[in-house]
């Protein structure tokens, strides 16, 4: 599969673990061919239109296409229809592809959370279909805060951003609910700074990731911070997930200082 990694500006936690609003662009109707198969894409006609379109989702997803009567085009067509979760977006512009340094048909997803695209060329892709488009997707998608598992895992990876802070917790109970809250609000304020990733231990293999970071069930809800880069790590001290307490451990691990006074903290909980 080939697969292009672009940031829109200069800017990863992983734990492999084993394993939109309407654009100024026109939506297209049913009343040809061409407009049946993206009925359900925004049509982006010039360069404004794809930049605004980028900027109005958390994520976005574009077919560039040099026509929309290809056998390409019906695929994407068919991820539309199936996968309605995402926003989309289709250009036949030359100037469009020419901004934007597409050559060939292409699916792009663009991520907010890290002025990320990544591109999946088509016509340098063996048999691409709905499922490989989707799988593509699947594995890219990454948001303010990004629900962890094992597809994600590979898009986290490939991120250039190095600083993953995770929230492990069992999802439904009412104080996971409340730090979850935080933890978004957080993921805005250190936008491009570190990634977000939500554990959700109940679903099978994340139990893994606890095992990683050595915290109990009874820990939960807990936050680790993961470096990418040198492979350092650390959990959160024990006492509520605020906006400010993630700061706070954020910018102290970078420093150095967090790492003594957090490891005591667990340490003396862990053994209680």
């Amino acid at each position: 599969m080939m697969v292009r990694t672009m940031a829109w500006s200069s800017p990863s936690f992983i734990l492999l673990v084993l394993l939109v609003s309407p654009s100024s662009g026109e939506e297209v109707g049913d009343s040809t061919t061409s407009e049946e198969l993206v009925k359900k894409a925004k049509v982006l006609a010039d360069v404004s239109a794809v930049k605004a379109f980028i900027d109005s989702s958390e994520i976005s997803v574009i077919g560039f296409f040099e026509d929309l009567g290809t056998a390409e085009a019906k695929d994407f067509s068919a991820l539309v229809t199936e996968h309605p979760e995402w926003e989309y977006g289709v250009s036949t512009s030359a100037e469009v592809q020419k901004h934007f340094n597409v050559t060939g048909n292409t699916v792009s997803i663009f991520r907010q959370v890290d002025s990320a695209r990544e591109d999946l060329v088509i016509n340098e892709t063996k048999d691409v279909n709905a499922a490989k488009l989707y799988r593509f997707l699947t594995i890219n998608e990454l948001r303010w805060v990004t629900e962890y598992n094992a597809m994600t895992a590979v898009g986290l990876l490939a991120s250039k951003v190095q600083v993953h802070l995770l929230l492990l917790m069992e999802k439904g109970l009412e104080k996971q609910e409340e730090a979850l809250e935080a933890f978004r609000e957080a993921a805005g304020v250190l936008r491009g700074k570190a990634l977000f990733v939500a554990v959700d231990i109940t679903v099978k293999g994340n139990e893994r990731v606890m095992s990683f970071f050595h915290v109990r069930k009874s820990d939960l809800p807990a936050v680790a911070i993961y470096n990418t880069e040198d492979e350092s790590k650390q959990v959160m001290g024990t006492g509520d997930i605020t906006v400010q307490h993630l700061k706070d451990f954020y910018f102290s691990f970078l420093s150095g200082k967090s790492t003594e006074e957090d490891s005591k903290r667990r340490e003396e909980k862990t053994e209680l």
